[in-house]
């Protein structure tokens, strides 16, 4: 008898998690650029921050998990979350 696979093994579900990391990277680089063209006054530093704490933690969590996809999506969070951060803190823009 063949072993089980797991549900999250599953060519669709890989699929999705693939759609929704791109989906997730692509709107916080919007984010980020959007930061980065029109100035940091719409930037709340608190919640970028928290972001990459977040998004740090999950990585680790990704790593140890051994998941591509997770890893992927939150090393994209991590680098927009800190690039944002950056733009806020630093008060540079547009």
């Amino acid at each position: 008898m063949p072993p089980t696979r797991r549900a999250s093994d599953r060519g669709w579900v890989k699929m999705v998690g693939w759609a929704a990391c791109l989906i997730l990277a692509g709107s916080l680089t919007y984010t980020f650029i959007r930061a980065l063209t029109d100035g940091p006054a719409g930037i709340d530093p608190w919640f970028f921050g928290a972001q990459t704490l977040a998004s740090t933690l999950f990585l680790v969590y990704s790593l140890r998990l051994k998941n591509r996809i997770f890893i992927a999506a939150n090393a994209v969070a991590v680098a927009n979350a800190l690039g944002t951060l950056a733009v806020a803190l630093t008060g540079r823009g547009g």
